[in-house]
């Protein structure tokens, strides 16, 4: 309900007590640490920057390596898990005596190394399955791959399909036989040629396809060639000619062996891979019984990297450091406590003028879970109003009329408090689940009065399976499901706002009226409080003076019209008071009879809560219509209950939504335009990681510190 007084801390310790200090304050989850400002002091030292980059960035090569190990250990973990996870509750000294610490960097370390060796693994395999597939068609050439003599090279190839190779073979030992016609695809210049340079060409095999048509087509020929070493470079040129494509075997594990020799190790040393990957993944799910013990290595990491970062936000002198931060009024007995259990010299001062502290907000249980709505617009000014309490309440008003249903608010309530309890989620998270939550209750309360239980539902049913003729009769025989009610004269005391549209749009501008006129109460009161009792008169009683009389015109006109002239003369004789020239002052009068333009746009805003409320409602009917066409049989059932499952899991997260938007709209804009003052920096403290566990302090005092500091906290 406040916005919570800052008080500047300065801490001067000695060096070797800086990473104690930081953890300290981290620890009590309340001190914000700034950006202390280098140069010269006044006795003519030096402040310099303290130097923790060479921790800063090994503390982030640590965090990097664990966060790594973590999800391969969690994927070879076999162990039962409960759904809850829990945050594992430790104290950083007792993990570390017990071992677990070292145990822990142990286990990160050769999950690294059995990680980069898994990868070698499967590359050495990925290259000899490579290599295997180049051996295949050379299995039955008997001859070394790397064969050749002094005088002659052996090249290993293939040559296109449609290679007419004894044609081929026959040119090149009888050229002048070779003539170049369409019946010879190789041109005989070409035939004539490695006639000339001596190149032998044998066929080893060839390549079908699957069978096609009941015939294997030939996809590639396998040949060996041989070439003089001194012909070697025209010979590569003219069989590139014809197509040749020779076969590299580079890393064979037998230089001087035969394709099947070759073949064979591979299958050797693929078997070895095998063996060798799986004693590496058994070794894993050996590792993961760690893994708990690596999650609280990971927070610890974690935390010490966030303390350097904050150290790295301090100044230092030759043998001491100095810190500031941020730390809220109401906490500064215990940060004064701890440090006093520190060799350190410290002062808690107010903001000095032109400061900006950070803006904690402090809200009761139902509020606080508010803020985030607040925080969405923007935070307010430090030492400004916090709307958060009174926003709540309009907010959970307006959502639940916007949104009224029982069984959709039955769900909210279900999801916003079930869901935290159950999966143990996040301070911020939480905190928004438990809005919707108690926004859930609004829906349900407000869903009782205007009788919406998923849309129709009870009356759609009773129509289609009980044998009522229609939802009137149905009313009539069960009045109870049209809403909390009671019967007289057979008229519900509550109306339906889908058969009753426009009083439900004279209720929504109403609701309108409050809202509006509580902004500019807020305003109204912060005028006083800051001693312009003038400007809370004149810049709004007098319009609350003209506003009244507009409503009274309808009941007492004469009143009406007084309180409407009084409400004038004060907006156009005291709306332009800052002005000298009388002329100016009641132009700047008469331009304050304008806003009644803004409040009257403002006021037809909240037609959108008719729109909402009408929304849910209407789409729900058709729904249910549709759910209950297929009639009374087993086929309609199955039929109504997917239908129903669908159509109202979409009715609602549409609706939900658009409640949240247009509520969120409402407040931003009409209620906070009458008074808020924008501009504050949340407060954000430094905070030790408890992705997995919650490390406790070192001390029982100190854990009875951050125990309290976290229960009156309300930082999101």
């Amino acid at each position: 309900m406040s916005v919570s007084v800052m008080k500047k801390l300065a801490v001067l310790t000695p060096r070797r007590d800086a990473d104690r200090l930081v953890r300290r304050l981290m620890r009590l989850r309340c001190a914000e640490i700034t950006t202390v400002p280098l140069g010269e002091m006044p006795d003519g030292g030096e402040l310099i920057r303290y130097d923790c980059d060479a921790a800063c960035t090994e503390a982030e090569r640590r965090v990097a390596d664990v966060r790594a190990v973590i999800p391969v250990l969690d994927g070879y973990n076999t162990e039962p898990r409960s759904w809850r996870q829990r945050p594992i509750a430790v104290t950083a000294e007792a993990f570390r005596a017990s071992g677990g610490y070292d145990t822990a960097g142990a286990v990160v370390d050769e999950v690294l190394q059995i990680r980069e060796a898994q990868t070698a693994c499967r590359r050495e395999v990925e290259r000899l399955e490579g290599l295997r597939d180049a051996l295949y068609p050379w299995l039955d050439y008997d001859a070394p791959l790397e064969a050749g003599t002094d005088t002659c090279e052996v090249w290993l190839g293939s040559l296109p399909p449609r290679t007419p190779l004894d044609e081929l073979l026959e040119g090149i030992r009888n050229p002048d036989g070779y003539y170049d016609d369409r019946r010879h695809p190789i041109p005989a210049d070409a035939v004539r040629a490695l006639s000339e340079l001596c190149v032998g060409i044998e066929e080893v095999g060839r390549e079908r396809s699957d069978y096609v048509y009941t015939r294997a087509m030939v996809v590639a020929r396998y040949v060996s060639v041989i070439v003089l070493r001194e012909d070697a470079e025209a010979a590569a040129r003219e069989l590139a000619g014809i197509g040749f494509v020779r076969q590299s075997f580079k890393g064979l594990p037998l230089a001087d062996g035969t394709a099947w020799e070759n073949n064979t190790v591979c299958v050797r040393r693929l078997g070895e891979l095998d063996n060798q990957i799986q004693m590496y993944t058994d070794r894993l799910r050996e590792l993961s019984r760690h893994l708990e013990e690596v999650q609280i290595y990971y927070d610890m990491e974690m935390t010490t990297l966030t303390a350097a970062r904050e150290k790295q936000k301090l100044a230092a002198t030759a043998e001491c450091v100095l810190l500031e931060a941020w730390v809220p009024a109401e906490r500064d007995g215990r940060v004064a406590a701890a440090l006093d259990r520190l060799p350190c010299a410290y002062e808690m001062t107010e903001p000095e003028e032109g400061e900006e502290p950070p803006v904690l907000l402090r809200n009761n249980g139902f509020a606080s879970n508010f803020e985030w709505v607040v925080g969405m617009y923007a935070y307010p000014k430090y030492g400004t109003f916090d709307p958060t309490f009174i926003m709540s309440i309009f907010y959970f008003f307006i959502f639940g009329i916007m949104f009224a249903d029982v069984g959709y608010g039955a769900l909210l309530i279900l999801g916003g408090f079930l869901i935290p309890k159950l999966l143990q989620v996040k301070d911020g998270l939480k905190r928004m689940l438990h809005m919707f939550g108690y926004c859930g209750i609004s829906c349900t309360l407000l869903g009782f009065v205007f009788g919406g239980w998923f849309g129709d539902l009870p009356y759609a049913l009773m129509t289609t399976w009980f044998g009522y003729e229609s939802a009137e009769v149905a009313k009539e025989a069960v009045p109870f499901f049209n809403g909390l009610v009671v019967t007289l004269g057979g008229e519900p005391l509550v109306f339906n706002p889908i058969e009753n549209p426009i009083l439900f749009l004279i209720i929504s501008l109403v609701i309108g009226g409050v809202h509006l006129i509580a902004g500019m109460a807020i305003k109204f009161w912060i005028l006083c409080k800051s001693g312009d009792v003038v400007g809370a008169i004149f810049d709004v009683g007098a319009y609350w003076v003209l506003f009244a009389g507009i409503g009274c015109i309808f009941l007492s006109p004469t009143v009406g019209w007084i309180l409407l002239g009084v409400g004038v003369l004060m907006i156009v004789s005291m709306g332009g008071r800052a002005q000298k020239n009388i002329v100016m002052r009641i132009l700047m009068g008469l331009k304050g009879l304008y806003d009644l333009i803004s409040y009257a746009s403002d006021l037809l805003s909240y037609c959108r809560i008719l729109a909402l409320g009408l929304a849910a409602g209407v789409v729900g009917q058709v729904i249910n219509l549709l759910a209950t066409m297929a009639g009374a049989t087993p086929v309609g059932f199955v039929i109504m209950v997917l239908v129903l499952l669908v159509g109202h899991a979409l009715n609602m997260a549409i609706n939900l939504l658009g409640s949240f938007v247009h509520t969120s709209r409402l407040q931003y804009l009409e209620f906070f335009g009458k008074f808020y003052e924008d501009g504050g920096v949340p407060f954000e403290p430094a905070l030790p990681s408890d992705t997995y566990s919650t490390v406790e302090s070192e001390t029982p005092e100190e854990a009875s510190e951050a125990t309290d500091v976290l229960s009156s906290s309300s930082i999101s």
